[in-house]
Parts: structure tokens; sequence; C-alpha cells
């Protein structure tokens, strides 16, 4: 098995999760085998998710912490308007960078989206829900990968991005 109880794995969906333990569902087919993750941050922590782990890819090993600050040095330039101003444009943008779950594609959405809500005081139901994805996803694995708390991610983000 790939990932082993007690090991940080990131799920594309919930974010860095801590693997509790390996198991079969209660009462279910003891040779079929799941990861029961307890995700770390935002609106899934503490909560239960299991993967069969027979289909893990929406798995993977968390950034090093090489890759993150590569990452936060290349962050998308805020004085750019990164909006997408056509609702199903952005929609559809929101949907696929969720799917894939890697920073580099949330980010530049999620600049996008506090420079809405920076510009016009709120957030429509769309940007709101993005945003409530993609913070948890996009900050835990920074926090996780850089070793700073997830409430200092988006002070570090901005004093480190180029």
């Amino acid at each position: 098995m790939p990932f082993e109880i007690g090991q940080h794995v990131f799920h594309s969906h919930c974010g860095v999760c801590l693997v509790k333990d390996i198991a079969p569902l209660t009462g279910g087919d003891a040779s079929f085998l799941y990861y029961v993750l307890l995700p770390l941050y935002g609106d899934d922590k503490d909560n239960i998710v299991r993967v069969p782990v027979s289909n893990c890819a929406s798995l993977s090993e968390p950034l090093l912490k090489e890759e993150a600050e590569r990452i936060v040095l290349s962050w998308p330039d805020i004085r750019k308007d990164l909006y997408i101003k056509d609702s199903k444009a952005r929609k559809n943008a929101y949907d696929a960078s969720l799917r894939e779950g890697k920073i580099e594609a949330l980010a530049p959405l999620l600049e996008g989206a506090f420079q809405r809500k920076a510009r016009d005081g709120h957030l429509n139901s769309m940007d709101a829900m993005f945003v409530s994805r993609a913070v948890p996803l996009i900050y835990g694995e920074l926090a996780y990968s850089l070793g700073i708390p997830y409430e200092e991610v988006p002070g570090y983000i901005r004093d480190t991005a180029s």
C-alpha cells in the first residue's frame, strides 16, 4: 500500500489529512480496505473520510517544503485583474480547478475572487462557495508543507510572493 497509518496525505477534495487507519467498512467485505482519513483543515476538519485503497487516485503526498516555497514565490500577480467576469467561464474554471485540487490552478481563481470581494464588498454565492472550498486546500497544504500555522499562510503569501 502506498500510504501508511500515521502518514499525512493530500486529498484533492479535503486537503491535508492524517491516515488514521486502513480498514474495511464495519460489516463490509474484509478484503476491501479503505484509508480512514482525518482532514486537518476547513469544513471537513475532524470528520472521517474513507477512500478505497484500490482506488486512491485522489490521494498524493503533500508538497515538499521547497515545492511550497516555489509556489508562493510564483504566486499570481494581484496587480493584474484575475477575476473572470463571465459567470459560465468562471464556474467552469472553478469546477475544473477544484477537481484537479492543485494550488497552481486554484490560486489565480482564489485571488480573483478576493479581488471581486475587495471591489464589490461581497461575493456572490458561486464565488463564496469556491472560496470556502479552495482556501482550506491551498492554505492547509501550504501550512503543512511550510511548517507554519494555517492562520499565518495569507500573511506569508503576501510577504513572500513576488
